[in-house]
């Protein structure tokens, strides 16, 4: 996987210019991270590879909404669940492309307040 595709593909979806992508850069790594220890398939074709590289920036986008988002509705500690409108987006498309993506990667246990 090719960070500098990942970074190409986060600017393009979140809009941030490319010369304001380093401040995203630890948590797009950290995203490259997640996705990459969820991978279930060994031998990986240059389709797969670019699929797990949007899969890699529409998490990091998630995790950036989260963490960006002035409009928080909702917090609880407890179980951990955050209300955000903004991030609602990046959740469902991340749960599609998670989805379309089952050949690729496994998605267990909790993530961001549902079981996957």
């Amino acid at each position: 996987m090719n960070i500098a595709n990942v970074m190409s593909r986060f600017s393009a979806l979140s809009g941030i210019e490319n010369s304001q992508l380093y401040k995203w850069h630890t948590l797009i790594e950290d995203a490259c991270a997640f996705v990459s220890s969820k991978c279930i398939k060994s031998e990986l074709d240059e389709n797969d590879i670019k699929r797990l590289e949007m899969l890699c920036a529409v998490y990091a986008l998630k995790m950036s909404s989260m963490c960006n988002d002035d409009n928080i509705t909702s917090f609880t500690a407890g179980d951990v669940k955050i209300t955000s409108p903004g991030g609602s987006n990046f959740e469902k498309l991340w749960s599609e492309l998670a989805a379309k993506s089952a050949d690729l990667i496994k998605i267990d246990g909790f993530l961001f307040g549902r079981v996957m």
